[in-house]
């Protein structure tokens, strides 16, 4: 495991790894991940080639340049830790700047703001405050070795629905949407975010994926009717995990999640 994520991501998978990286096909061609979010699992796991796709540009772009960027870190560490610049560099309008210095501005704002959370206005601009112990930049290492994962990688944005439909059999696919309890949007990932409205057009996609021979592991917060709908057909295993998107430990809690699979 990575001594320090490379991206910081409200609702990471970084504490499950464990199980995962247990869970995964011993056999499959090409990893997918559709919500790749920090990609943990992706960073976690040797795979020769993948897929990674998120609806996020500033993600993507990130990772994009990651893939063929040696000097983002460098770029990264020579700007001030400081209130004042965290505030100016989230003013800047990404659209002004080249591809690489969008990257530097998405991956500085992600690593010193609250709690990982990308989260937009309705005019499209991040407004996420700076956050506290939020540690620094991992080494240089841990970004050569995010390189070369990635030389293999076909990094793209899309909605989830697109990427799934790119899948055919011998692929495995991680699927790990965003957890909502309603079918409004609730700011941490932003505008046309997955929500509790999607699901039924996703389950409807698990039993696409399982008919073409696609292996997939899909992890979702446990609710009864999913889980009664889902190991009907599919093995489903329930696990306690920690929950800190508010930042406070007194709020902190054990909530039920699963894991879905359709091998053994």
């Amino acid at each position: 495991m990575q001594s320090k994520p490379l991206i910081r991501w409200a609702g990471s998978k970084r504490k499950l790894l464990p199980v995962l990286t247990q869970s995964i096909p011993k056999t499959f061609e090409r990893y997918v991940e559709p919500f790749c979010g920090s990609a943990c699992l992706f960073f976690e796991v040797n795979v020769y080639e993948a897929l990674l796709s998120d609806i996020n540009f500033e993600l993507i772009n990130a990772l994009s340049e990651i893939k063929v960027n040696q000097n983002i870190r460098e770029s990264l560490i020579q700007i001030p830790d400081t209130d004042d610049e965290y505030y100016r560099i989230r003013g800047l309008d990404p659209d002004a700047l080249s591809k690489a210095e969008r990257a530097v501005r998405f991956l500085y704002l992600n690593r010193y703001c609250f709690n990982g959370v990308y989260r937009t206005n309705k005019a499209g601009k991040f407004n996420v405050p700076r956050g506290s112990r939020t540690g620094g930049f991992p080494s240089q290492d841990v970004f050569n070795l995010a390189r070369k994962k990635l030389y293999n990688t076909e990094i793209i944005v899309a909605d989830y629905t697109e990427t799934l439909r790119k899948l055919k059999e011998g692929d495995f696919v991680y699927i790990d949407p965003p957890y909502s309890k309603s079918e409004k949007f609730t700011g941490e990932y932003g505008p046309g975010s997955f929500n509790i409205e999607n699901l039924p057009v996703l389950f409807k996609g698990l039993y696409d994926l399982n008919s073409k021979g696609v292996k997939f592991l899909f992890s979702y917060r446990a609710c009864k009717d999913v889980i009664e709908l889902l190991s009907k057909d599919f093995t489903v295993q329930t696990l306690s995990v920690k929950r800190h998107i508010s930042g406070f430990k007194t709020t902190w809690n054990e909530v039920e999640e699963i894991l879905v699979k359709n091998y053994e």
